[in-house]
């Protein structure tokens, strides 16, 4: 620990170089002389390196370094779904759900149907409660006077049925970093466990589902030690909807831990059926709908109850880019995909990003390789030079402050900026990325004078903490703020933005 102080130490020093300098002749000539000392500085000298740094309204590069390289680039892949969700949606689109209702005799009826749209806002980053959509859902339906019902049917064909990218380390599906996908899902595919232990060591423990959201289990705890640490191991392999659990809890304890859901519109089934159930409408059968042709054949002639409308996609956008929310960005992908591509699917969603920043954002083609909308996986290549381009191009859209307003922030609650470089909070609006020897900034900075800056920063291949990379990469970033301001200036509030 006190290495890595010193070594953070001595990177801050690095960053006084040429503190003073003022003009564009004076930053040509010490703000390159001081990232360079930061990056090849030891241990960071291993580390490869992509940099860009330039002026956002004369496009004068100020500093760059291996700017046109491949890099891995983690979350900022997700500055692509960004960009490409505001450019092809728009800020203030909404997810529809229609809920549907056939086959109405009096009190009864053949079927409910819940037409998925992919909406990824039923949890609570969007509601009070995970269960607002799905108990809204039910109250409707119960309002019809209807109280018996053939069959709740999920209708999930607007997506294809492949819940898991293929590219993903196997140790990520199915953790809560990787839930499944689905055109019908709630909680970002995630269920709450909670287990107790028993009275006495070597007692039974016990496991159940909690919330609203269905999941079968089967678990076998035993009753450890007071104070024992909980551990569970839990196995998604043996089949496809049941979850085995084993493990310990320590006596008396009772903990609660989130996992994945196998199936997410299985889940949401469940937990609807449940509550129509509580509200005395009485459901015969309960069937996920995935083939295109039968979801149609079921939809044909059936009446529209209500829409359930998702909040914009402004504010869908910030959940991704901010906290930097994994699921809902690959919802968001594969909902490109099936309102603008082939299908909804990684492969329909990617080539609609692709056409986007090709043919609209103008990005070099080979500059890119996406695999994902995340950057969970390591088979995606971007370049700072690509990143800028793309940063570029929203600065003058429209909806450019929306964008803004959804990126990360110095001090913002919930961003995974909150806690860096909060000596330039309200000045700095960026994407962080981090995954095993990778991490990422990107984004813009402003000058006291109020220039927009855009950077990229890219580091591949460290094999050192993430926490040194990070305050290297900030190093820089203080470096550009002290090169172009002369100081680092007093703060001002962080304006606009969902919260």
């Amino acid at each position: 620990m006190r290495s890595i102080r010193l070594f953070l130490l001595l990177l801050l020093l690095a960053t006084q170089v040429g503190c003073a300098a003022r003009g564009a002749g004076a930053v040509a000539r010490t703000l390159p002389m001081v990232i360079d000392s930061i990056i090849t500085q030891p241990p960071l000298h291993r580390t490869s390196w992509g940099i860009l740094v330039l002026d956002a309204d004369t496009r004068r590069v100020l500093y760059e370094h291996n700017a046109e390289r491949h890099f891995i680039p983690a979350s900022n892949t997700k500055l692509v779904i960004g960009l490409t969700a505001f450019g092809m949606f728009g800020p203030d689109h909404r997810y529809r759900t229609p809920l549907l209702l056939s086959g109405r005799n009096a009190d009864s009826a053949a079927a409910v149907i819940v037409v998925g749209s992919g909406d990824p806002t039923w949890s609570s980053r969007f509601h009070d409660d995970v269960s607002v959509p799905l108990d809204s859902m039910a109250a409707l339906v119960a309002a019809t006077g209807v109280r018996t019902i053939g069959m709740l049917a999920i209708d999930a064909s607007l997506f294809r049925d492949e819940l898991v990218n293929p590219t993903w380390e196997v140790a990520d599906p199915p953790g809560i970093y990787a839930p499944p996908l689905d055109a019908v899902a709630a909680a970002a595919g995630t269920f709450d466990l909670e287990v107790r232990g028993g009275a006495m060591p070597g007692d039974t423990a016990s496991a159940a589902v909690i919330g609203p959201l269905t999941q079968p289990i089967r678990a076998e705890l035993v009753t450890d030690t007071i104070g024992a640490r909980t551990r569970l191991a839990i196995d998604y392999t043996a089949r496809r909807d049941t979850i085995y659990i084993t493990g310990s809890v320590g006596a008396r304890a009772v903990d609660t831990v989130t996992r994945a859901v196998t199936r997410p519109a299985h889940s949401v089934a469940g937990a609807l059926a449940a509550l129509l159930a509580a509200r005395g409408v009485t459901i015969d059968s309960v069937a996920v709908v995935r083939d295109s042709m039968t979801a149609v054949t079921l939809r044909t002639g059936a009446d529209t109850i209500a829409v359930w409308e998702s909040p914009p996609m402004r504010d869908i956008i910030a959940v991704i880019l901010r906290p930097s929310q994994n699921w809902v960005a690959e919802q968001v992908l594969k909902s490109l995909g099936a309102t603008f591509g082939d299908e909804g699917s990684w492969r329909g969603g990617i080539a609609v990003e692709q056409w986007f920043l090709y043919d609209v954002v103008g990005v070099d083609s080979g500059a890119i390789n996406l695999r994902d909308a995340s950057g969970m996986s390591a088979q995606n290549l971007l370049s700072p030079d690509a990143i800028a381009t793309m940063l570029l191009h929203a600065r003058a859209q429209p909806w450019s402050d929306a964008f803004r307003d959804a990126l990360a922030a110095p001090g913002l609650e919930e961003s995974t900026l909150s806690g860096r470089l909060r000596e330039l909070d309200g000045r700095v609006f960026a994407k962080t990325g981090t995954i095993s020897n990778v991490n990422s900034l990107s984004g813009y900075f402003v000058t006291r004078s109020g220039r927009d800056i855009i950077f990229s920063i890219m580091s591949n291949g460290s094999g050192l903490p993430s926490g040194i990379v990070r305050g290297a990469i900030d190093a820089v970033v203080l470096a550009v703020a002290r090169s172009l301001d002369g100081e680092v200036p007093a703060a001002r509030a962080i304006s606009g933005g969902r919260e």
